[in-house]
């Protein structure tokens, strides 16, 4: 349930300053929006896209960590077809300040694997 996608455009959240609505590509269809509050990737990016029904292994928003499984949310209004994911949502480090970045030769749509990260 998380794949390799590419940023295409990013918006300013309409009711958060601290938000943003990013539009990606897994290479053929668009997902979009997606509610982020990481400041650390642009247009360009490719990065981990959780969809619906996908297993995130750290939920960073939960003291005590544990996996949840991704569901639509409706955050600030806006509904999010996914989620951007960082390192430590992933279980892959302890850095949970910003969406981990993969790979300029990642293939889009494929399933997100470890060394994909930069």
């Amino acid at each position: 349930g998380v794949i390799a996608a590419r940023v295409t455009k990013v918006d300013k959240h309409p009711n958060a300053d601290r938000l943003r609505l990013v539009e990606l590509t897994d290479g053929t269809k668009t997902i979009a929006p997606v509610v982020c509050g990481a400041w650390n990737f642009d247009v360009g990016a490719i990065v981990p896209l959780a969809l619906p029904g996908a297993v995130i292994p750290h939920d960073q928003h939960d003291p005590s960590g544990k996996p949840f499984t991704l569901a639509k949310a409706k955050i600030r209004g806006v509904e999010s077809q996914g989620m951007i994911c960082s390192g430590k949502e992933l279980g892959l480090s302890d850095d949970g300040g910003g969406i981990l970045l993969l790979k300029a030769d990642t293939k889009l749509g494929a399933v997100f694997r470890s060394d994909m990260a930069k």
